[in-house]
């Protein structure tokens, strides 16, 4: 996974800002579709830390080249989700009439991509530990 990935990443869920937890009751005050996207992302960010798991418990390169191909997919995967979400959430901004129940949605958006971020760079940590490359 190379850095860029990562600050693309990081860009995505700067566009969302940063704000606290958030009920699931804001998810549903936002459209079908866009809540259908926030799932989306919210599955594959789940899916990123179990298979974050696996790659965390390697510990050769074999192990490895075996286990981080498919953190890999998921991740690029869901970068893309983040940045369809996030056309979806602008429009979701643009159209829902009470400020605070988008920023309730908006708080939702970001704990999910803080948790994909922070399985990101647990990955990112062991496969650099078992590389012994330098951060």
């Amino acid at each position: 996974m190379a850095e860029t990935e990562e600050t693309g990443e990081k860009e995505e869920a700067g566009k969302f800002g940063k704000a606290p937890d958030a009920s699931l009751e804001s998810i549903k005050k936002a459209p079908e579709e866009t809540q259908q996207k926030y799932h989306s992302v919210s599955s594959k960010g789940d899916s990123l830390k179990i298979l974050g798991a696996e790659v965390l418990s390697s510990s050769s390169k074999d192990d490895l080249k075996t286990k981080l191909p498919k953190a890999i997919v998921i991740k690029k995967n869901l970068k893309k989700d983040v940045e369809i979400l996030y056309a979806s959430f602008k429009e979701f901004e643009k159209t829902h009439s009470s400020p605070e129940e988008v920023n309730e949605f908006k708080q939702a958006c970001n704990n999910v991509i803080r948790s994909a971020q922070k399985s990101h760079a647990e990955i990112k940590d062991k496969v650099y530990t078992i590389y012994d490359k330098k951060k």
